[in-house]
């Protein structure tokens, strides 16, 4: 497997000096087409604060989940993602989903609102939103984003290892109570490893896994 491919995170499109595109990146994808999901899991065991609630509430813990896996892709109708559409998953784990797209190159400060960046928006991924899961059993990885960072920070590596037979699931990183990974580092640690642990609950769910193949990559 070729790891060297961690250099191709979706920030490196965006927060250097040469911005690239994911064609550039020139990835040697497998056999298979590429599906993805996005949803909310919830944890009742766990209390938290969306930051941008007027009210500053507490509700359950929100762990949302990105996964990629091998699928079948009808390529009538089917259309792929795009950088675009990653985004929109990141402004929905940055807890801002009501931001409207064009603000979002501004809105964020890891994002450049530059032509270049704006021209990698409508650029086309591998993935597939919602394309139906292929039997398995594939074996599978969770992958823990970098300090406070969405679930999506590397999507083409993750897009690139279920092209490859793996199934890869992600969270956000995100604090004790809240998406702000401040005060004990500890205690922020110990939130991820929870998180990571209904991750590992939730891959039960799905019949194509192989359960005894199971890795974490951080």
């Amino acid at each position: 497997m070729r790891f060297q491919l961690l250099s191709c995170l979706l920030f490196l499109v965006f927060n250097t000096d040469a911005q690239t595109s994911l064609a550039a990146i020139n990835l040697n994808y497998g056999e298979f087409q590429v599906g993805y999901q996005h949803y909310t899991l919830t944890d009742s065991t766990r209390l938290y604060q969306v930051h941008t609630a007027f009210n500053k509430q507490q509700n359950y813990r929100p762990i949302p989940v990105s996964i990629w896996y091998p699928a079948e892709v009808d390529q009538k109708d089917a259309k792929p993602l795009t950088v675009l559409n990653y985004l929109e998953v990141l402004k929905e784990e940055e807890e801002w989903k009501h931001l409207p797209n064009y603000f979002l190159l501004d809105w964020f400060s890891y994002l450049w609102n530059t032509p270049d960046n704006n021209a990698h928006l409508p650029e086309t991924a591998q993935a597939y939103a919602d394309a139906k899961m292929i039997k398995g059993p594939f074996p599978v990885i969770i992958y823990a984003p970098s300090q406070q960072a969405t679930s999506i920070e590397n999507f083409a590596l993750c897009e690139y290892l279920a092209s490859h037979g793996f199934i890869v699931l992600a969270s956000p990183s995100r604090g004790v109570d809240s998406k702000w990974m401040v005060g004990n580092a500890v205690k922020n640690v110990e939130a991820q490893s929870r998180d990571i642990a209904c991750l590992l609950k939730e891959i039960t769910k799905y019949e194509a896994i192989d359960s005894k193949k199971v890795a974490l990559m951080a």
